[in-house]
C-alpha cells in the first residue's frame, strides 16, 4: 500500500472531518503530478511526449530572459515588445500549458519548445534546461498596429510560425504597412509594404537563440523576392492593357502572352486571346494605359455560356446554338487599375430555353448522331452541360475623333 493510501484509510477511519482532509490531500498529490515544479520538469517532459499527460503548465518556472536582436529595422519592433517586458524578461504565467505540438526538440541537456500566449496570439520561441531553468525566449510571432499602420511579424498570414527543418530555423518576415495603396505599373504590388525582411533564428548547443540570416526583401507581403513584375501587353492603337506575372509565377497573369497585337488584316477593334486549360481568369487585375490624347471613359465586362458535351478526353460544344451572353457591368477601376469581376452563384449555369428536340437536333449538326451505348466515352446528348465560353472586356475610350470602343476576348477551354 502507498504512503498516500495509507493515509487516506488511517483517516477516515477517524471521523469525517479527516474523511475530508484525507480528499483534499489526494486532490492536491494528483494536482502536483501535472504540475511543472522544476524537479520534475524533464519527468513530466518526456510523459508529455509519451502521451501520459495532455499538457504541461510552465506557470510555476518563474520568468525567462527575452532576446533582442539589434539591427536598424528592428528599433520599432523590439521597442514595442519591451513595453511588455518586466526587466528584459517575461513572466512564465502569462502563458498557456504545453502540448505535444509545442515541443519542437528534447535535446539530452535542453528542450525547445513554443510558448502560446493566454491572452492573444504572441508565441515564443523559448529554451529551457531538462530541469525546468529557464534559458533564454525570442518572441516569434506578433502583431499589432491601428487603422493606418500595421506591422507583423510572422511566416505568413496563414502560417504564422515555421519551422525550416531542413536548416534548423524557423523562418519568419518582419514588416511594416498601411492602407492599400492603388497598384501603378511601376508599383503593381497591391501589398501596402513600406519595409519588409526576411530572417531566419535557431537554438544553438547552450540554448541560446541566435539570428542565423537576415535579408531586406520587395514589396509583395511575405514574399522575398525583389525583381520587377513581368509585363504582358495587348496593345491598341488607342490604348495598351496589360496584365503582370512575378518571377517564377507566370500563372499569376492574367493571359500569358507578354505582347499581342492585332495583324494588318485582322479587325483593329479585337483582340482574342486562348487561356490556357484551368487558368483563373476572376479577380484579376489588369490595367488600363491610354496614348497621348485620349482618355478612358468607361470599362465593363461581360460573359457567354454555350452547351457543350464533355467526354472521355474529348468535348463538342455547340458554339453557334442559343448562346446566352450576359449584360454588361462596369469594372469600375482607379487610375487605370482594374479587376475582372467574379460571377454570381448560378451566372455560369444560365442558359436559353430550349426543348429536348432542339438539343438532339443541334447536336447531330455538330456533333454527330449521339448515338452511342450508356457509359461510352463519346460525348452524347444526354451529357449536356453549360459552361462559360468566352469573357469580354469593353473598353470605351474618348480621342481627337471622338469616341470608340475595344474589345478584349477571353476564350475559357474546358478540356485540355
Amino acid at each position: 500500500m502507498t504512503g498516500t493510501a495509507a493515509l487516506w484509510r488511517s483517516l477516515a477511519e477517524k471521523s469525517p472531518l479527516c474523511t475530508l482532509l484525507a480528499v483534499l490531500v489526494l486532490s492536491a498529490s494528483l494536482v502536483q503530478a501535472q504540475s511543472t515544479a522544476p524537479r520534475g520538469f524533464g519527468e513530466q517532459l518526456n510523459r508529455l511526449m509519451d502521451g501520459g499527460i495532455d499538457s504541461l503548465a510552465v506557470d510555476g518556472l518563474g520568468t525567462i530572459s527575452a532576446v533582442q536582436f539589434d539591427a536598424p529595422d528592428w528599433a520599432f519592433f523590439n521597442a514595442h515588445e519591451r513595453e511588455g517586458l518586466e526587466d528584459g524578461h517575461v513572466p512564465l504565467h502569462r502563458f498557456r500549458p504545453l502540448v505535444t505540438e509545442d515541443v519542437v526538440e528534447l535535446r539530452d541537456r535542453l528542450a525547445v519548445v513554443l510558448l502560446h500566449e493566454r491572452q492573444g496570439w504572441k508565441v515564443r520561441l523559448a529554451t529551457f534546461t531538462r530541469e525546468g531553468q529557464p534559458i533564454q525566449s525570442f518572441l516569434l510571432h506578433d502583431r499589432y498596429g491601428y487603422l493606418y499602420e500595421k506591422n507583423h511579424r510572422a511566416y505568413s498570414l496563414d502560417d504564422p510560425v515555421h519551422y525550416n527543418e531542413a536548416e534548423g530555423t524557423f523562418d519568419f518576415y518582419q514588416l511594416m504597412y498601411g492602407y492599400e495603396p492603388i497598384p501603378t505599373l511601376e508599383q503593381p504590388s497591391q501589398d501596402p509594404v513600406e519595409h519588409q525582411s526576411f530572417h531566419q533564428v535557431a537554438v544553438n548547443g547552450e540554448g541560446f537563440i541566435e539570428l542565423r540570416y537576415s535579408e531586406t526583401t520587395g514589396k509583395r507581403m511575405f514574399h522575398r523576392s525583389k525583381e520587377p513584375p513581368i509585363q504582358h501587353e495587348v496593345e491598341f492603337h488607342e490604348l495598351s492593357l496589360f496584365t503582370l506575372h512575378h518571377a517564377g509565377e507566370p500563372e499569376s497573369a492574367l493571359w500569358p502572352e507578354t505582347h499581342l497585337t492585332h495583324g494588318d488584316m485582322d479587325s483593329h477593334d479585337t483582340i482574342a486571346i486562348p487561356l490556357s486549360y484551368g487558368a483563373d481568369w476572376q479577380r484579376r487585375s489588369f490595367f488600363l494605359k491610354p496614348r497621348d490624347s485620349y482618355s478612358i471613359a468607361n470599362v465593363a465586362q461581360r460573359h457567354e455560356n454555350v452547351m457543350t458535351f464533355p467526354g472521355d478526353g474529348t468535348t463538342c460544344e455547340l458554339t453557334e446554338w442559343k448562346r446566352y451572353t450576359s449584360p454588361w457591368s462596369d469594372l469600375h477601376g482607379e487610375e487605370g487599375f482594374f479587376q475582372t469581376e467574379t460571377l454570381n452563384p448560378g451566372d455560369d449555369a444560365r442558359f436559353l430555353s430550349y426543348t429536348e428536340e432542339e438539343l438532339q437536333a443541334a447536336f447531330a449538326a455538330v456533333c454527330g448522331s449521339g448515338d452511342v451505348l450508356p457509359g461510352s466515352p463519346e460525348p452524347s446528348p444526354r451529357h449536356a452541360r453549360v459552361v462559360v465560353e468566352r469573357v469580354v472586356i469593353r473598353i470605351q475610350f474618348e480621342g481627337p475623333y471622338g469616341s470608340g470602343l475595344k474589345y478584349l476576348i477571353l476564350h475559357i477551354p474546358h478540356s485540355c
